[in-house]
């Protein structure tokens, strides 16, 4: 229940800012929370630790400016007698320090080169080596149909008689004889 309000004058016994509950925060999310692992997840995850970097890099950087201002005098309002006369002091302003960013951290071998890095694989190397295999899947029955109209034409060739009316058994039996090697062949 909410505490109740207290007329004008009066003050709260227990204290205006004892009876008041934090409220814990809560982190910030970025994309849906129910993505399965994959290629948009991963990029959530990058976009929230990179959007957690920033707010870093800026928490830093309102901290030394903040130490910065209260270190440096304000600076009067009014004038002094000697810049009145046209004696002023010339100061250089200090340069506002920024926080350095975080230097590259390169892995070293012990011989004090940089390790090469393995390529990244391919995000549809999976789905490229289906592909590949669908087309040669698609060559083989391709040329399988070729190979069977060739024998077709060839054994329609073989069966025409010869000029006295009787059959070539000879180009019959070659015709035949090239489709049960390719049959062998095959099992």
């Amino acid at each position: 229940m909410a505490p109740k309000r207290t007329r004008d004058g009066e003050s709260n016994p227990a204290g205006s800012g004892a009876d008041q509950v934090v409220k814990k925060r809560k982190g910030f999310s970025v994309g849906p929370a129910n993505l399965p692992d994959g290629t948009y997840r991963r990029k959530t995850q990058k976009i929230k630790s990179d959007l957690i970097q920033k707010a870093k890099v800026k928490k830093a950087y309102a901290k030394i400016k903040a130490q910065e201002l209260s270190t440096n005098a304000p600076k009067p309002i009014f004038t002094t007698a000697e810049e009145e006369k046209g004696e002023t002091r010339h100061q250089q302003p200090k340069p506002e320090r920024r926080p350095e960013r975080r230097p590259e951290r390169r892995p070293r071998e012990a011989n004090g080169h940089p390790r090469q890095r393995k390529p990244k694989p391919s995000a549809f190397a999976k789905e490229m080596e289906i592909a590949e295999k669908r087309k040669q899947e698609a060559e083989a029955r391709q040329r399988e149909r070729e190979a069977r109209q060739k024998d077709r034409e060839a054994m329609a060739r073989a069966k025409r008689l010869d000029q006295n009316g009787k059959r070539r058994l000879g180009r019959e039996s070659n015709v035949l004889l090239s489709r049960v090697q390719r049959m062998v062949g095959q099992n």
